[in-house]
């Protein structure tokens, strides 16, 4: 049996209590995926293991790999680029843990784009917003603009990303706030544009405790200063 089509790379932590019902609740739409050949994987920055027992639960019912990452607590990059490391599939579907795919046809709508544009290197999709899982607001179109590594993030969050799984660059661990954005600009230097499917994949959380929204200012300006030498 060959490599997979998609890995969905799922980095997790405790998300204060919330993590195990955010993952259950992903991967309930994951198995109920029209479009089967891929494989989860989970890097797990908690300290504990109920993000392992929610592993457990699923281990019969989707492919999916489990691994323990105590490199780097705290910090998502390392956690998100040992998820990638771990990845067997043709193409890498990121997924953060607090996000999940929109509905049974994500992954096939999005197959189906990356067949018929085989050139393509990088993909972003159209998003939903959600504070509560459920209800869903503020749909978003993906855009590129030539100074998103300000900030000015016009992609959205990196749930909305696929990447083809060969010669692939890793985020940034110096970075938190921005990683996303610099690895956004990375990608452009390397590849050009990314392909921007008309559908609608995924829904990002836009829940209070979110990671970036507990960083301290000052690690903010840190950060946007470290990528002003980088790219100004």
């Amino acid at each position: 049996m060959g490599n997979p089509f998609f890995s969905i790379a799922i980095p997790t932590y405790g998300y204060n209590g919330s993590g195990c019902e955010f993952l259950d609740f992903s991967l309930g739409i994951i198995s109920k995926q029209t479009f089967v050949d891929f494989e989860v994987i989970l890097s797990d920055h908690s300290e504990d293991d109920d993000i392992k027992n929610v592993w457990h639960k699923w281990l019969n019912q989707i492919n999916i790999k489990y691994e323990k990452n105590p490199k780097g607590r705290g910090v998502i990059s390392p956690n998100i680029n040992n998820a990638l490391r771990l990845c067997t599939g043709e193409w890498i579907k990121v997924l953060f843990q607090d996000d999940f795919l929109y509905d049974e046809d994500s992954l096939r709508l999005q197959a189906e784009a990356l067949r018929a544009k085989p050139t393509t290197r990088w993909m972003m999709t159209k998003f939903f917003h959600s504070n509560d899982g459920y209800t869903l607001d503020r749909l978003y179109h993906p855009r590129w603009n030539d100074m998103i590594w300000t900030g000015n993030n016009t992609m959205g969050c990196p749930s909305g990303m696929t990447i083809k799984n060969k010669n692939i660059i890793f985020f940034n661990e110096q970075l938190n706030w921005l990683m996303d954005v610099d690895y956004y600009k990375r990608m452009f230097d390397l590849h050009g544009e990314p392909e921007i499917l008309d559908e609608v994949t995924v829904v990002n959380r836009t829940w209070g405790n979110r990671l970036t929204d507990t960083l301290p200012q000052v690690l903010k300006d840190k950060e946007l200063d470290m990528l002003i030498l980088e790219y100004a």
